[in-house]
């Protein structure tokens, strides 16, 4: 995955494969806090408020713009939307922008989604206050070239908010194995091993951008591992998830655009 180490090169997609069509064909689906992508459902409230937390810092929600690259069915963009922040969400999938368009009206919220790419994003430069890519920079074949977007479209002093999951043998035994091929609580193929991101990967790929790593934590659900077991055996929902000191698995943070890039 990387021609040194922490750099991060573009992958080919025609050798590491990734199932990120899968996201088109869930439909309303993405709103069953007990279907196929019940996980996030579980995730969300610790992720929101983790990203809620940085966004304050710059200021009143009301006046701050946020872009949700990414945003799948809208369960990020949405939840941030109804704290106040103005809110604009931008996903390659249109199933999926259909889904969070229909949801958001349903629920009257306020979100702009546009189909688009994480490589060319429909906003200008310097115009965004608070980026988030939330469950999606492992889903990227061209990293680098998504976090060059990303700055392009950021304001110096702004910051980029996001979750991943790291390379090790620990994501492999519970998000791969467990999750996906055993438990099937992932959808199997929706992930690939080898496109999973080391932080210490991330943040030379952030810094080479003009984005400058601030804070790097853990993200795990916050049931005891047999509790977690007994969760999935029975089809039930996992639980809240919790920011902890290990970045074994999953892992939380933000960065900050420089005025220098």
């Amino acid at each position: 995955m990387a021609s040194a180490p922490g750099r991060l090169t573009a992958l080919d997609p025609g050798t590491v494969r990734i199932d990120n069509d899968y996201y088109s064909s869930v439909g309303d689906a993405w709103w069953d806090r007990r279907g196929p992508l019940r996980a996030l459902h579980d995730m969300n409230p610790a992720r929101v408020g983790y990203f809620d937390e940085v966004g304050v810092r710059l200021g009143d929600r009301a006046g701050l713009r946020v872009l949700d690259v990414g945003c799948g069915g809208g369960l990020v963009a949405e939840q941030l939307a109804a704290l106040g922040y103005r809110v604009t969400g931008v996903d390659l999938s249109e199933g999926a922008v259909d889904a969070a368009r229909r949801h958001a009206r349903a629920s009257g919220v306020e979100v702009g989604y546009h189909v688009g790419s994480a490589y060319q994003l429909p906003v200008a430069p310097a115009s965004i206050d608070m980026v988030v890519v939330s469950d999606v920079l492992e889903h990227l074949h061209d990293l680098p070239g998504a976090v060059a977007e990303i700055s392009r479209v950021l304001r110096p002093g702004g910051v980029l908010v996001f979750d991943t999951i790291n390379r090790t043998l620990a994501s492999y035994l519970v998000a791969i194995l467990a999750a996906e091929r055993l438990a099937k609580i992932v959808h199997p193929g929706t992930h690939n091993w080898r496109m999973f991101i080391r932080p210490r990967e991330l943040a030379e790929t952030l810094a080479r951008h003009g984005l400058r790593p601030a804070e790097i934590r853990g993200l795990a659900p916050a049931a005891s591992a047999h509790r977690l077991l007994a969760a999935v055996l029975r089809g039930r929902s996992l639980g809240g998830f919790q920011l902890t000191r290990s970045v074994a698995v999953s892992y939380i943070g933000h960065a900050v655009k420089t005025s220098e890039c």
